[in-house]
């Protein structure tokens, strides 16, 4: 009998953990936001006003919103497919918040693009194209519950 150095139940676990470091990271950058946005407007070169500092604020708040909900709906996703509980309505409405949440970011990151920084098109276009690989996880999801479901009921 061979052992393998890495198997799904480890991946899964890793995966848990980044999740939660990315959590924490998130809840910090948070709290210090006013701190990372004046960090952010001196190292950008951005010329300091006070309207700059609250819109990125705002906007900073938004998607820290949309990224805190996003991994805790991803850390019960993966808790439910430890326990294996994989094609469950659950996972499917949890793959639609996470969709929703990177869109969400998106369209955030694209109105930064037009009211102060450039290249927040590059995060703008990178939360666009996790929201649409996440919808089409969805709808997979989606599809195999349904199957789940009819074969279920198949005697």
């Amino acid at each position: 009998m061979t052992m393998k150095f890495w198997d799904d139940e480890k991946s899964i676990t890793l995966t848990r953990c980044v999740v939660v470091a990315a959590l924490i990271g998130s809840i910090a950058m948070t709290l210090g936001g006013p701190w990372v946005t004046a960090w952010f407007i001196a190292v950008a070169g951005l010329r300091p006003s006070t309207g700059l500092t609250a819109t990125l604020l705002v906007l900073g708040y938004a998607c820290a919103a949309l990224a805190i909900g996003m991994l805790v709906s991803l850390y019960k996703f993966l808790r439910r497919i430890e326990k294996g509980e994989v094609f469950v309505p659950e996972n499917v409405a949890a793959l639609r918040r996470i969709s929703w949440c990177c869109a969400g970011a998106a369209v955030l990151c694209l109105a930064a693009v037009f009211i102060c920084y450039r290249p927040f098109a590059v995060l703008a276009a990178a939360a666009g194209f996790m929201a649409l690989l996440v919808r089409v996880l969805k709808n997979a999801f989606a599809q195999a519950v349904r199957m789940k479901n009819e074969l279920d009921y198949t005697i």
